[in-house]
């Protein structure tokens, strides 16, 4: 154990959070496919495994977007009013709890929110303004393997956290292959295509650790 941790959440394949776990952060990796529902998780439980021990925290969430992404916009009406926008608000709502809880003891180093391109900030003003929009192929020269992080897929974040730089290698096509190659609505599709690229994560990690 170390004086390192990450809080990674909604990150299910845990690309998100390789870096860190290669670097030899503590990670906390939640999602609910993994069995750690986030509405249940104990901030005090994560603090309590460092004793005395301060450690510098850092949180990634890669929020479900089903009901954010403006490529769904013309259902936004209808999930406002049959209530799937409001659960979607309380995983908002537990991750601020989450920074807020951190933040406040001086532990947080840095925290980041990820969305297609959203209406998350519209709906919670806390965020603030996108502070970065990309897209995968704009860091494919971090990516152990480029040609993976070599597409097109438009991202947002909002937080606090050094921006990476850039290394961008063109994509190999004009299209998003998760939107070219996963047709359907089913959980998988959704999982393949919401998969955060390795070369954006580890641009992040190399800005912000």
């Amino acid at each position: 154990m170390n004086n390192k941790l990450l809080i990674s959440l909604f990150d299910y394949t845990g690309n998100a959070s390789e870096p860190y776990h290669k670097a030899g952060w503590d990670i906390i990796q939640v999602d609910i496919k993994l069995g750690i529902d986030i509405t249940t998780l104990d901030c005090r439980d994560c603090l309590n495994q460092y004793g005395y021990m301060q450690p510098e925290i850092g949180i990634i969430a890669m929020i479900p977007c089903t009901d954010y992404a403006l490529s769904g916009a013309k259902h936004f009406k209808e999930k406002d009013l049959d209530g799937r926008t409001a659960q979607s608000q309380k995983l908002v709502a537990k991750t601020k709890q989450i920074i807020d809880f951190f933040f406040v003891r001086g532990l947080l180093k840095f925290w980041q929110v990820e969305n297609p391109m959203s209406r998350i900030h519209k709906l919670n003003p806390w965020l603030g303004e996108v502070k970065l929009k990309f897209d995968p192929c704009d860091y494919a020269g971090y990516d152990p393997i480029p040609e993976n992080s070599r597409y097109n897929k438009k991202t947002w974040l909002w937080g606090n956290f050094n921006i990476p730089e850039k290394k961008r290698i063109e994509p190999i096509t004009k299209d998003n292959p998760g939107w070219k190659n996963l047709g359907g609505k089913s959980e998988r599709t959704k999982e393949l295509r919401s998969i955060t690229p390795l070369g954006f994560a580890y641009a992040f990690y190399q800005f912000n650790h």
